[in-house]
C-alpha cells in the first residue's frame, strides 16, 4: 500500500515549538517571536450535503450511526428515525432523488462523492423491511389544518403537523394519495408497494383524507379558511403543456406526458399507444415516457431540438433510456403532426442549427434558444405523438393567491400566502422543481403554519456557517471508490416493470457510509491530540459526538497544529479560556 506525501504532517513532525508560557487570567497572551496567537475552538459547521439536500436531512448524522461514530444500541433503526425527521420518504427518494447533495459533497474533491442517495434508499429500504412506524403525533393542539394536495408537499405537511400535535385533513382530486410520485413516476423506478408504504405511515398518523375532491369545483379556498384554523396550498404541477403545432389536437395519438404517465397508471399495460411512439422533449420526463413505451411494446423516438450536450435530462436518465432501446433525433424541430384517415401517420420536422454569433437568442440560457430551424425538411413514421416540454400547476380556484404573470403562488419568505393570514403554500405551486424541494417546502411551512396557531412570532431563516473543504485536511482519508447500486436491464425489456435499480446491502451501504469524512463535526479520529506537543488535548470516549476532545487552555501555546491536523474541520482558532 503507497501512501500520498501530507504537506501538513510533514510539517507537523519538522515543527520546533516555542517554549511554553504560563500566565494567569486576561492577561496571558499566547505568544512567541513577534506574533499572538488564538488556541482552538470547537465548532460545529453544516457539511454540504446538508446545506444542498433541498429536504435538510442530517445526511452526516445518519452516516456516522452507521459507522458507529455516534453510538446506538440498533444504528439501522436509528438511521431511519434520523432522515424521517425531515424527510419522510428515504425509500422513495433513495430511488428517484437526483441527489443534489452529491454534487456538493467535498469528498469528490478526494476523489468520487460519496454515495448519498445509495445510503438513503438503503436505510428507507430497511424502515419499510422492519416494520418501523413514524414517532406518533404530539398531544393534541386543538386545531385543525386543511391541506390541498397529496403529493410531497402536502404529505410532508401533513406529517410534520400531526408530529406538533395539530389535525390534518387532505383535499385531494386523484383517486389515490401520492401525488405525481404515484401519477408521474413508473413503477420500474418506485415499486408500488415503497409508495403505498410510505405514504400509508403519513396517513395511519390519523390524517382524515378526501380524495376526488376538486378545490373551486366541489368546495371553494374560502370554505376551507373559514372552517379551519389554516390551510395548506400544495397543488403539484400535473398539467403537461401542449405543443403549440399544426395536426396537434387533443385525442389519444396527441397527447403529453403527464397524460401519457397518467393513463397508464390508471389502466396499466391495457392501455393502447401503438406501435411507433414519438416524444417531443429533451427532459427526463421524455425519458421517462420514452421508457415506458418501451415496456408496453412499442418503439420509442426522442426528438430533441438540441445536441446531446445540450439536452436537459440528468445522465443516468439519457443512459437508462437509450440502454432500454430508446432512439434519439438529434436538432430536429417538430412542424407539423402528420394525419391519415386513421389517425397519426408521423411528424414532419426541420433540421436545426446553432444560431451565429450576434443572431438573436444565440447566448440565451435556455439552450432551446440557441438553435434555429433550416430548410432541410424530413418526415419520422408515428402512431402516437407526446409532448414532453414540461409541466404547469392548475391554478383554478386559487386566482387570489397567485401571482398574474406566473400563476404561482403569492408567498413571503415564510411560505404564507401574501395578503392572507391563515393560508400558507409549497411545492409545485411555488415553483416547479424537484420532489425533495417540495418535501422541504412543506416541513418549512409546517413551522410557519404551527407558530401561527400558537401565536408566536413566525420563524426567521438561520445563517448556517457551512464547512468548505479548504477547511479540511483531506489527506487524512485514503483514496476510495464509491460503492455503485447495479442497474438491471432485462433482455426483452417488453412488459417488464420490475425495478431497475438494486438497492445496496447493508454491508455495502456501511461500507459506503465509511467514506463519509464527517464534515464541520469530529469522529473521534484522535489526530489533534496526537499531535500536540504540550499534552493539551484530552479525549473523553463517553461524552456525545462532537464533545469528545477537550483544550486545557493552561497548556496551549497556540501553534495551531490541531487545527491544522483536523480532518473535518471542526477545529478553528478562537478565543479560549482565559485568554
Amino acid at each position: 500500500m503507497t501512501f500520498d506525501s501530507n504537506p501538513i504532517l510533514d510539517f507537523a513532525n519538522n515543527y520546533e515549538f516555542p517554549e511554553y508560557s504560563d500566565q494567569d487570567g486576561f492577561h496571558k497572551v499566547v505568544a512567541f517571536g513577534d506574533e499572538s496567537h488564538k488556541c482552538p475552538i470547537y465548532v460545529k459547521q453544516v457539511p454540504p450535503c446538508t446545506a444542498g439536500c433541498p429536504a435538510g436531512e442530517d445526511i452526516r448524522g445518519y452516516h456516522n450511526l452507521l459507522t458507529g461514530v455516534e453510538k446506538s444500541d440498533n444504528k439501522w433503526n436509528d438511521a431511519w428515525y434520523r432522515i424521517v425527521e425531515t424527510n419522510p420518504f428515504p425509500a422513495i427518494m433513495g430511488r428517484i432523488c437526483p441527489h443534489p447533495c452529491e454534487s456538493t459533497c467535498n469528498r469528490q474533491h478526494r476523489e468520487e462523492s460519496i454515495g448519498i442517495n445509495a445510503v438513503e434508499h438503503a436505510i428507507g429500504e430497511h424502515g419499510i423491511d422492519a416494520g418501523l412506524k413514524l414517532h406518533p403525533p404530539g398531544e393534541d393542539s386543538g386545531k385543525h389544518v386543511a391541506v390541498i394536495g397529496a403529493g410531497p408537499a402536502g404529505l410532508s405537511v401533513a406529517y410534520q403537523l400531526r408530529r406538533k400535535g395539530h389535525a390534518v385533513t387532505i383535499y385531494d382530486f386523484n383517486e389515490k394519495p401520492g401525488g405525481m410520485m404515484l401519477y408521474g413516476i413508473m413503477g420500474y423506478r418506485v415499486e408500488r408497494r415503497v409508495l403505498e408504504a410510505e405514504v400509508g405511515k403519513i396517513i395511519d398518523l390519523g390524517i382524515e383524507m378526501k380524495m376526488g375532491v376538486r378545490i373551486g369545483t366541489d368546495v371553494s379556498l374560502e370554505k376551507l379558511e373559514k372552517d379551519y384554523d389554516a390551510v395548506f396550498i400544495g397543488v403539484g404541477a400535473q398539467t403537461g403543456r401542449s405543443l403549440p403545432i399544426q395536426g396537434f389536437k387533443n385525442r389519444p395519438e396527441t397527447t403529453n406526458a403527464i397524460e401519457f404517465l397518467r393513463a397508464y397508471e390508471i389502466h396499466g399495460d391495457a392501455v393502447n399507444i401503438g406501435k411507433k411512439v414519438i416524444v417531443i422533449g429533451d427532459g427526463n420526463v421524455a425519458m421517462d415516457v420514452a421508457r415506458l413505451a418501451r415496456r408496453l411494446g412499442s418503439e420509442a423516438t426522442i426528438i430533441s431540438a438540441v445536441p446531446r450536450e445540450d439536452m436537459n435530462c440528468y445522465p443516468d436518465e439519457f443512459e437508462d433510456a437509450i440502454e432500454e432501446g430508446a432512439k434519439i433525433e438529434y436538432l430536429a424541430g417538430t412542424l407539423e403532426v402528420l394525419e391519415n384517415g386513421d389517425g397519426v401517420r408521423g411528424v414532419k420536422c426541420a433540421k436545426m442549427v446553432k444560431k451565429e454569433n450576434g443572431e438573436e437568442g444565440w447566448n440565451a440560457k435556455i439552450p432551446f434558444l440557441r438553435y434555429k430551424t433550416t430548410d432541410e425538411i424530413f418526415e419520422i413514421e408515428a402512431d402516437m405523438v407526446v409532448a414532453s416540454i414540461g409541466q404547469t400547476t392548475d391554478m383554478k380556484g386559487f386566482e387570489d393567491s397567485i401571482h398574474e404573470k406566473t400563476s404561482l403562488l403569492k408567498l413571503d419568505k415564510n411560505l404564507r400566502v401574501v395578503g392572507k393570514e391563515n393560508v400558507f403554500g409549497g411545492g409545485d405551486a411555488l415553483k416547479v422543481d424537484l420532489i425533495t424541494t417540495a418535501v422541504g417546502h412543506g416541513r418549512k411551512a409546517a413551522d410557519s403554519i404551527d407558530a401561527f396557531l400558537n401565536g408566536l412570532a413566525l420563524p426567521q431563516e438561520q445563517y448556517r456557517s457551512v464547512i468548505k473543504v479548504k477547511e479540511q485536511d483531506i489527506n487524512y482519508f485514503f483514496h476510495s471508490q464509491q460503492v455503485k447500486r447495479k442497474h438491471n436491464v432485462a433482455e426483452n425489456i417488453v412488459g417488464n416493470h420490475d425495478e431497475v435499480l438494486e438497492v445496496l446491502t447493508k454491508e455495502q451501504a456501511e461500507e459506503e457510509s465509511k467514506r463519509c469524512m464527517s464534515c464541520g463535526l469530529c469522529f473521534d479520529c484522535n489526530q489533534c491530540a496526537a499531535f500536540c506537543p504540550q499534552d493539551a488535548i484530552s479525549r473523553y470516549r463517553k461524552n456525545p459526538i462532537g464533545e469528545v476532545m477537550y483544550t486545557h487552555y493552561t497548556k496551549c501555546v497556540g501553534c495551531h497544529l490541531c487545527s491544522l491536523v483536523c480532518p473535518t474541520g471542526y477545529i478553528q482558532m478562537g478565543m479560549g479560556e482565559g485568554l
